[in-house]
């Protein structure tokens, strides 16, 4: 980055849960790493966006749980783009100074945009022009914040009231509110608030130098952290006193108390996805109002999301719902209710219901599992290895294994033998036997696996030899 003060650093943050797009959206596998409204995954439509002139390579900040699909994700969109993995969850200040302190450590002066990973817009040129806008007020100093024009009263969101325009296109920031009710959200339109997209403009080193005026020691836990950083299996991994800096937003722990604080407009058309609402509002539509993405059929039904990813999912004589089948759990709810959806989440982890933070698909570094069906001593999966890679070199103590090949083919070693099997071959792994499944192919590996045994737990693997260091 040395060099290239004059270029936008695009800093992408990768984390959240994303609760209120439950279930599909789980602590497992969340929002921005997910196909929420079209093919490609919120994640990667944020990479296309700022792979543009005057843009340098962008930085993609994500969590440690996640980091091999992010890694991925990324690879498949931005190929030259550096990932970076916070190695325990902090909030968004620490996620930013840790942009900032990866910045600082080539450039000081760079200057540095940092966005949010899942967020929708439709006018790519206008974000383009509204980022170059914010980042040229804060070439010296400062930090700018883009404020959408809003096209109406939201209470979800986060507002900013500006102060007098400059020539150079924006504003200082006068003030923020935090999600107003109905009636003050329709004020401050009126009063001509801003929406706060959450996209920060500053230069690398003012951040650093100004946070750490107040703060030395979270500045010096970024800087350590920045410089112990280790690089991974193609990301790169702070070092441990990232842990030290406090948990808090970045809006909370620095923007509402920032005395240089500028607001550049945006004036295109932006939404955060925040709910199941949302999502039906950025949705085409049936002649019914009705928002179908799956298998799903409406019926003498109007102004409903439904949203499937197997069964089929009928609605009939109902409005304004909301109904998202997964396979392990289904929602229903009225769409101006869902907002309440994180508080129902909270209510299912206070019942330690595994549905609330895993998928029943479950991401692995090499691919994806998931349980077909499960009884008495026997457990089904189904699954999928994607092309070049393996998984460890492993053995069980308390269950038997038989694999059959349904698509692709695979390389398998049972103790001392490697084989090749092809798609309607079957082979069978003892107990005790070392052994271990790669798919040495181009297409995706599917296999179906039938586990038998007195103990059919993830804990009952023993590996001896694994590419990703677990």
């Amino acid at each position: 980055m040395t060099g290239q003060t004059d270029m936008i650093l695009p800093v992408i943050l990768c984390g959240g849960t994303g609760t209120r797009l439950w279930p599909v959206s789980r602590e497992g596998m969340a929002k921005p790493l997910l196909p929420i409204l079209g093919a490609e995954t919120m994640l990667q439509s944020t990479l296309r966006r700022v792979l543009a002139k005057g843009f340098a390579a962008p930085v993609v900040i994500g969590a440690h749980p996640v980091r091999f699909t992010i890694r991925d994700q990324t690879a498949a969109v931005a190929p030259n783009a550096r990932v970076v993995i916070e190695p325990e969850r902090r909030d968004t200040l620490a996620a930013v100074l840790l942009a900032a302190g990866v910045a600082a450590k080539d450039d000081p002066d760079t200057l540095v945009a940092v966005m949010p990973s899942d967020h929708l817009i439709a006018d790519v040129a206008a974000f383009h022009d509204a980022v170059r806008v914010a980042a040229g007020s804060v070439r010296r100093s400062g930090v700018a914040v883009i404020g959408v024009v809003p096209e109406g009263p939201e209470t979800g969101l986060g507002y900013i009231k500006p102060g007098a325009m400059d020539d150079g296109g924006t504003a200082p920031v006068a003030r923020f509110v935090e999600k107003p009710d109905a009636g003050r959200a329709a004020a401050l339109l009126d009063e001509g608030w801003l929406w706060n997209a959450g996209i920060f403009c500053f230069r690398a080193g003012w951040l650093l130098d100004t946070v750490g005026a107040a703060e030395p020691e979270t500045v010096a836990a970024v800087r350590d952290a920045v410089a112990a950083m280790k690089t991974d299996l193609g990301m790169e991994v702070p070092g441990p006193r990232f842990g030290e800096i406090r948990a808090i937003s970045f809006d909370h722990g620095f923007m509402e108390g920032a005395t240089e604080a500028r607001v550049a407009p945006g004036r295109f058309h932006w939404s955060d996805v925040g709910d199941w609402d949302a999502v039906w509002a950025e949705s085409p539509k049936d002649g019914g109002g009705n928002a179908i993405r799956g298998d799903g059929v409406a019926y003498d039904a109007k102004d409903n999301l439904i949203h499937s990813e197997g069964r089929l999912v009928a609605a009939v004589g109902v409005e304004g719902l909301a109904i998202v089948e997964t396979p392990d759990a289904i929602l229903v709810t009225r769409r101006d209710y869902a907002q309440e959806v994180k508080g129902l989440v909270g209510a299912l982890k206070g019942q330690a219901r595994v549905e609330a933070v895993e998928h029943i698909r479950n991401h692995r570094p090499w691919g994806w599992h998931q349980t077909t069906d499960l009884g008495d001593r026997f457990r089904v999966k189904r699954i999928v290895v994607t092309p070049g890679a393996k998984l460890s070199l492993q053995k069980h103590h308390h269950r038997a294994e038989h694999w059959v090949v349904v698509r692709g083919t695979a390389e398998i070693t049972i103790d001392e033998v490697v084989k090749t099997c092809h798609e309607n071959e079957s082979v069978y792994i003892p107990i005790g036997a070392v052994h271990r499944l790669a798919n040495p192919g181009r297409i995706p590996l599917e296999i179906i696996e039938v586990q038998t045994g007195t103990y059919l737990e993830e804990d009952d693997i023993i590996r001896l030899e694994d590419q990703f260091g677990r």
